[in-house]
């Protein structure tokens, strides 16, 4: 899901003036939008999404030809215009239930998921005991999957880009009614929350395909012909300094609804000594995770940044 953001608006610095800038004009008119957007009805989406995703599959745009690169890099396989076409509607989707999940009931949420009894138990019983980091791709709708952890009685805690201030606030106002807990990126006590989070038994979810951070360890996908990137370190360092269990965790569209797949426990590799080997093993399992299921449904994989040398344009 993107999980929208939290916090404190950036203090202002000395000398700056109270009028508002440009920059906080376009984040109330982007709020505004997405104000009007969540109140258009659900079924009016779904059509709009198929439509936006066939016009657009037939000019590729730069995001769309990058997201092409990503997934040949992946699977070794070129892209056809019905796969992109897929992965359009699959965007669109997305997009429209992010806009519109504030509106939904806890029903209608807990109706749109689909997941395996047993990978549901285990998440149920790992986040009540022992406490779970759930590592994400963008994939599906994360959004979608932590509004239904949340309507089921496991409140999810996240972190999310801290966009304009009125886009912050309405993403913060409408995610707290939904049950997350959402942390801005800027934060610079973001990690000990999230530690304290987890402690607490809260579901902690972090959506980690692509490295945003200055850090990271280096990770192979196992594509035909292998891939490296950098995966950032934050689940296996939540988990591991507050004694959670690291999962990762997928989503695909199935027709309206959204199947979820969970991974067996993350564990650092036995010969791993030193706390940047453990983040590196631990996050190598998290990648070969997203490799298979990306790999089964690429359509649903919304990447559109670039990702490995050899995939960008």
């Amino acid at each position: 899901m993107k999980p929208p953001p939290p916090g404190s608006p950036v203090p202002e610095s000395p000398g700056r003036t109270a009028t508002i800038g440009g920059a906080e004009l376009r984040s109330r008119a982007v709020a505004a939008g997405l104000r009007a957007a969540g109140g258009v009805p659900w079924p009016v989406w779904r059509p709009v999404a198929e439509l936006t995703g066939t016009a657009l599959a037939l000019h590729p745009n730069r995001g769309l030809r990058q997201w092409q690169a990503n997934v040949t890099a992946l699977t070794g396989r070129p892209v056809g215009r019905s796969l992109r076409r897929r992965a359009l509607v699959s965007w669109a989707h997305n997009n429209a239930l992010s806009m519109r999940l504030g509106h939904f009931t806890r029903e209608q949420v807990i109706s749109r998921i689909v997941m395996d009894p047993e990978q549901e138990e285990r998440l149920r019983t790992v986040s009540a005991t022992r406490g779970a980091v759930v590592a994400l791709p963008h994939m599906g709708s994360w959004d979608l999957a932590g509004a239904w952890a949340c309507a089921v009685g496991m409140p999810v805690s996240t972190v999310a880009e801290q966009l304009g201030r009125s886009e912050f606030e309405l993403f913060l106002r409408e995610r707290r009614r939904l049950g997350f807990t959402v942390h801005g990126h800027r934060d610079p006590l973001v990690g000990q929350k999230l530690i304290a989070d987890a402690r607490a038994k809260k579901l902690v979810c972090l959506l980690v395909d692509r490295n945003l951070s200055r850090g990271g360890v280096p990770v192979e996908w196992p594509a035909p012909r292998p891939v490296r990137s950098l995966m950032p370190i934050g689940p296996a360092h939540v988990a591991l300094e507050s004694g959670s269990m690291l999962l990762a965790l997928s989503s695909t569209f199935e027709g309206g609804r959204l199947r979820l797949q969970l991974s067996d426990p993350i564990e650092a590799e036995p010969g791993a000594r030193s706390r940047v080997s453990r983040y590196q093993s631990m996050m190598q399992q998290v990648c070969v995770f997203f490799h298979e299921r990306i790999t089964e449904r690429p359509e649903d994989w919304h990447m559109l940044q670039p990702m490995f040398a050899e995939g960008e344009s």
